[in-house]
C-alpha cells in the first residue's frame, strides 16, 4: 500500500489518525529506520483541515494528495472539504479506515474497542458519495498497489476530482509475498487529459469570432491551467473579445488587460452576437439576466455536460469537451493565417471604444474604494482596497471569512 504511494509520486499523506491505522503507523516507522523513500505524514486536528490542506496543494501543483481519515467519522467531518474539492475539480485520494468486520480475533485486527461496533454504518461511502468519482473498498493486500493505482488515475483524469478508498483494519494487518503486488507504470495506466478538437470545430469557431462584431467571453475557472489564462488572452487581444469573470474560482485573465471588462456577464448579454462559455459552470443567473435570443453560443468545457449537476439549463449552439489552452490555441493559429490588415484594424478600433466602458468600471471601483465606512462598519471595498495595496506578488492570503 505504501509503495503503492511512493510509486505514484504522492508526496504528503494529510492525516488524523484512529484505531484502525496502526499498521501504517508501524510500518512508516520501520520505512524510516530503515532509510526509505515514502510521502511524509502531515498530522491534523481535525479532517476539514486534511481535506483542505491537500486542496491547496492540488490548486497549485495539479497533483493530487492522500488523505487518510478514522471511518465513518473521520469520513462525515472531511466531507464537506471533499464537496468544495469536487466543485472545483480538484484530485484528491481520501482513504477512511473501516471497521473491522471480525468480532472475536478470527483475524488479525478483529474488534477490540468500544467504537468498532458503533462506528460501523451500512454504507459508508454514502456519507460522500455524491462528491466523489470513484469509490472501493481494498478487498486484499495482494491487490493494494493495483487499487491505488486505479485511484490515482480516476483523481487525475480530466476532469480531476476526490476519489474515496476504505480500508478495512484486517486487510491492513494482512501479510502477502512480495511478488504478489502488481507493478504499477505511469506510462501504461496514467491518467487520461483532454486536448484539442477536430480542424472543422476550431475552424468553425475561427469563423464565427472573425464575422462577430461584438463577441464575448464567460468563464470560471480556466485559470486552473495558466497556460490557458495566456491562449485566452492571446486569443481576446487578436479577435476583440470582452471576457467576464462570474463567480471565479482562479484568475482567468489579468485585471489590466484591455479586453477584461469585469465580473457582470449581464452588462455584455444585451449586445453580444457571440458568446463563448469556457470552463464554466455558471455563467449568469437564468433568474435576472437572459441572452438574446439570435446570439450564437459556443461551450467548451472540461465537462460541459454538468454531469454532475441535476438540473442545468444553458442553451448552447456547440458543445465541446475539450482543453480550453489548446483550443483556444488551435484558433488562434487559424485567425492568424487568415485576418489581414483591415481585420486587425477592425478589432483594433473595437477594443479602443470599449475605453469609456473600461475607465467607467475602474472609476466606479476607485470610488468605492475611497469610502472607509463607519466607526464599527469598514467597508469592504476599502478593507480589500488596502489588502491589496500591502500585498506582494508572492504573499498567500488563507480566507476563512464569511459573510
Amino acid at each position: 500500500f505504501l509503495e503503492g504511494l511512493t510509486d505514484l509520486g504522492v508526496d504528503y499523506i494529510f492525516s488524523n489518525l484512529g484505531t484502525d491505522h496502526v499498521s501504517l503507523i508501524e510500518e512508516l516507522a520501520r520505512w524510516e529506520q530503515e532509510g526509505r523513500a515514502h510521502p511524509q505524514m502531515v498530522l491534523c486536528p481535525h479532517e476539514n483541515v486534511a481535506v483542505h490542506m491537500a486542496a491547496g496543494f492540488a490548486a497549485i501543483t495539479g497533483r493530487g494528495q492522500a488523505v487518510v481519515v478514522h471511518v465513518d467519522a473521520g469520513t462525515a467531518n472531511a466531507s464537506m472539504g471533499l464537496h468544495n474539492m469536487f466543485r472545483t475539480r480538484l484530485p484528491v485520494l481520501l482513504m477512511a479506515g473501516k471497521t473491522p468486520f471480525t468480532l472475536r480475533g478470527e483475524l488479525p485486527g478483529s474488534r477490540d474497542n468500544y467504537v468498532h461496533f458503533v462506528q460501523d454504518p451500512f454504507d459508508i461511502a454514502s456519507l460522500v458519495r455524491p462528491y466523489v468519482k470513484w469509490e472501493y473498498s481494498l478487498p486484499s493486500g495482494v491487490v493494494a498497489k493495483e487499487v491505488v493505482r486505479r485511484a490515482h488515475s480516476v483523481m487525475q483524469s480530466d476532469p480531476p476530482g476526490p476519489v474515496y478508498l476504505t480500508l478495512p483494519r484486517e486487510v491492513l494487518a494482512e501479510s502477502c509475498a512480495d511478488d504478489q503486488a502488481l507493478p504499477y507504470s505511469a506510462e501504461r495506466y496514467g491518467a487520461v487529459a483532454l486536448g484539442g478538437i477536430d480542424t472543422a470545430r476550431a475552424q468553425a469557431i475561427a469563423d464565427q469570432l472573425m464575422q462577430a462584431q461584438h463577441p464575448m467571453v464567460v468563464t470560471s475557472y480556466l485559470g486552473r491551467k495558466p497556460e490557458a489564462v495566456a491562449a485566452l488572452e492571446d486569443l481576446a487581444l487578436l479577435c476583440g473579445v470582452q471576457v467576464y469573470e462570474f463567480s471565479p474560482v482562479y484568475l482567468n485573465m489579468s485585471r489590466t488587460h484591455p479586453c477584461f471588462m469585469g465580473f457582470d456577464p449581464g452588462q455584455g448579454l444585451p449586445h453580444a452576437d457571440l458568446g463563448l462559455l469556457l470552463d464554466v459552470d455558471v455563467p449568469w443567473l437564468p433568474k435576472f439576466t437572459q441572452p438574446k435570443p439570435e446570439t450564437r453560443w459556443t461551450h467548451i468545457d472540461v465537462d460541459p455536460i454538468k454531469k454532475d449537476f441535476p438540473m442545468w439549463g444553458f442553451a448552447t449552439d456547440l458543445r465541446v469537451q475539450a482543453d480550453c489552452a489548446a483550443v483556444l490555441r488551435q484558433v488562434a493559429d487559424l485567425v492568424r493565417a487568415r485576418a489581414d490588415a483591415a481585420y486587425h484594424q477592425k478589432v483594433a478600433e473595437r477594443i479602443a471604444a470599449w475605453g469609456d466602458q473600461r475607465n467607467a468600471r475602474r472609476s466606479g471601483m476607485a470610488k468605492a474604494a475611497a469610502q472607509a465606512g463607519q466607526p464599527g462598519a469598514i467597508a469592504a471595498p476599502y478593507f480589500f482596497a488596502q489588502l491589496s495595496h500591502a500585498l506582494r506578488p508572492d504573499d498567500v492570503v488563507v480566507n476563512e471569512a464569511i459573510r
